[in-house]
């Protein structure tokens, strides 16, 4: 069985039928999702960032796609919670002062590093490439 955490720019184009990368990342997702030997995690602040894409970009059809994530209709992948304590803060902390320097690396990265090694997923579907600086992650960009 693979997990893959799902990073924003996946999410967004996935969901966005006009967006520019809509069928290719669509394409490459659904082969993906329609293997039940897969699974799909996301954390807080990837969600957090999703609303405001689709909100800032796609008004109230972004609020309506939004709504539907909340109401789990897209079930294909998890929720994970993982920033509610001031010790997953610390790590967060500690991943951004590892890659801060050294990579694009920003805050909302460091919340997806810390997820992904909380949760053992090894696996990222994204087309950013401050995590090429990460030796423990495998980065498959549907974009490539």
């Amino acid at each position: 069985m693979t997990v893959y955490f799902l990073d924003t720019n996946i999410l967004w184009w996935y969901f966005v039928k006009n967006s520019i990368n809509h069928q290719p990342i669509k394409n490459y997702l659904d082969n993906l999702i329609l293997n039940a030997q897969n699974s799909f995690i996301i954390n807080e602040f990837v969600m957090i960032e999703l609303f405001h894409l689709l909100i800032k970009n796609k008004g109230k059809e972004g609020f309506r796609i939004a709504s539907l994530l909340l109401n789990e209709k897209y079930p294909f992948f998890k929720f994970k919670y993982d920033l509610l304590q001031i010790s997953d803060l610390d790590s967060v902390l500690r991943i951004l002062h590892k890659y801060g320097n050294i990579s694009s690396i920003g805050g909302r990265d460091s919340t997806i590093i810390y997820s992904m090694t909380r949760h053992k997923v090894r696996n990222i579907i994204t087309n950013d490439k401050g995590f090429e600086k990460i030796n423990s992650i495998t980065i498959h960009n549907p974009l490539n």
